[in-house]
């Protein structure tokens, strides 16, 4: 996959696997927005990762926090969101976007 210049939420991402994987994509010049609810981590893994990264408080399990997040994402790098990494610990699953924001529970 290609990540240099793409724009990711990564659900989960203030720690763990999930923080894991927000510092890989930034590495690789990635843009990453980190979604949790854990806003001091969040706040302390976006300061420490710079302008590629932003962490916005996000509980996944509503939809229209989701669509904030990706407005968000599509304001501060001025692009669209292209993969939405969920959390490691759920399943480890990317969901391409198509144009329309869907979300399922498992």
């Amino acid at each position: 996959m290609q990540v240099s210049g793409r724009t990711f939420l990564v659900t989960g991402g203030a720690s763990g696997l999930g923080a894991a994987t927000a510092r890989r994509l930034a590495a690789a010049g990635g843009n990453v927005v980190i979604c949790d609810i854990g806003a001091e981590q969040g706040k302390k893994l976006a300061a420490e990762l710079g302008q590629r990264a932003s962490f916005l408080v996000t509980d996944v399990t509503d939809e229209s926090q989701v669509a904030k997040a990706v407005a968000a994402a599509r304001e501060k790098f001025a692009a669209l969101v292209e993969h939405i990494i969920v959390n490691p610990m759920l399943n480890g699953e990317v969901i391409r976007l198509d144009g329309a924001l869907r979300m399922s529970a498992k």
